[in-house]
């Protein structure tokens, strides 16, 4: 009896142990669902070469990147995203309406994006807006517009590509973090010209390039950071060489917000953060 008491024992310890064992893996199994929203996600190819707007491009390697972040944040991809949508026709149309009036005045309307995130079960949503301006023109162009018509007036400015990227809880209605993304996309002379397809595709490969390495890098990084802020490092905030662009130099500043807007609907999005590159 004794015999089998103490293997009795043995076993329960043994259970015990691989419970208390399992306990921080199982607390360390949280993945957030996070939803991305390009501002032109409906915007798909409507510019004079055929290409993807920025915004979309910019959103699409932000999902990677995520998806990449070993189950911790995931969102789904603008295919499912689209998909989704298109079975529910007024929402459909909401959406399209908020992300439009985010890319022209930054108004957030959280009704709307807490409505689609719910679809997709997730409490934060992200948004990027995408635009060209230079120092000689304010009006905010999309890239493709300005590379068509500097090609045809052979015009000679300084024009850089301005993106937006806003994190979002849409259940306490307020921004998680943002970071404002600048790039001269002149050459040395100042020009932005493509006078046949192929040197169009040059630069849009150039697009490809500097959201891959850039944009989407350090901003999955910092949103991974806002839900596990032990998870990676943050990013420097001294000047870093990047050989993968050209060898150009990256300057970062980003923040968190430190309260929510006194009016949650129409208080525009305040800039928190700026990187800025030049190759």
């Amino acid at each position: 009896m004794k015999l089998c008491y103490n293997k009795s024992m043995k076993i329960v310890v043994k259970f015990l142990v691989m419970i208390l064992f399992f306990l921080p893996l199982q607390a360390q199994a949280i993945t957030f669902n996070v939803l991305t929203l390009p501002a032109d996600l409906y915007n798909m190819h409507e510019n004079y070469f055929g290409f993807v707007e920025p915004s979309e491009i910019f959103a699409e390697d932000i999902i990677t990147q995520l998806n990449l972040s070993g189950g911790k944040v995931v969102s789904p991809d603008l295919y499912r995203v689209r998909s989704v949508l298109d079975y529910d026709t007024r929402l459909k149309n909401s959406v399209n309406a908020a992300l439009q009036k985010f890319h022209y005045s930054k108004y957030i309307d959280y009704r709307t994006f807490k409505t689609v995130a719910a679809k997709f079960d997730a409490k934060s949503v992200i948004i990027i807006r995408s635009y060209v301006t230079s120092k000689d023109n304010s009006l905010k162009r999309s890239i493709w517009d300005v590379l068509d018509i500097t090609s045809y007036f052979n015009i000679s400015h300084d024009f850089y590509l301005n993106t937006n990227v806003i994190l979002l809880d849409v259940v306490n209605d307020l921004p998680m973090w943002q970071n404002t993304y600048v790039k001269k996309i002149s050459n040395k002379e100042g020009y932005f010209i493509a006078n046949n397809y192929a040197q169009a595709r040059t630069q849009f490969e150039k697009l490809r390039k500097y959201s891959h390495h850039i944009v989407s890098a350090d901003a999955a990084q910092n949103i991974v950071l806002r839900f596990f802020p032990q998870v990676v490092s943050p990013i420097q905030s001294k000047p870093v060489s990047i050989e993968e662009t050209d060898g150009g130099i990256l300057r970062f500043e980003s923040n968190v917000p430190s309260a929510p807007p006194e009016n949650k609907q129409e208080t525009d999005v305040m800039n928190y953060g700026e990187m800025l590159m030049d190759y």
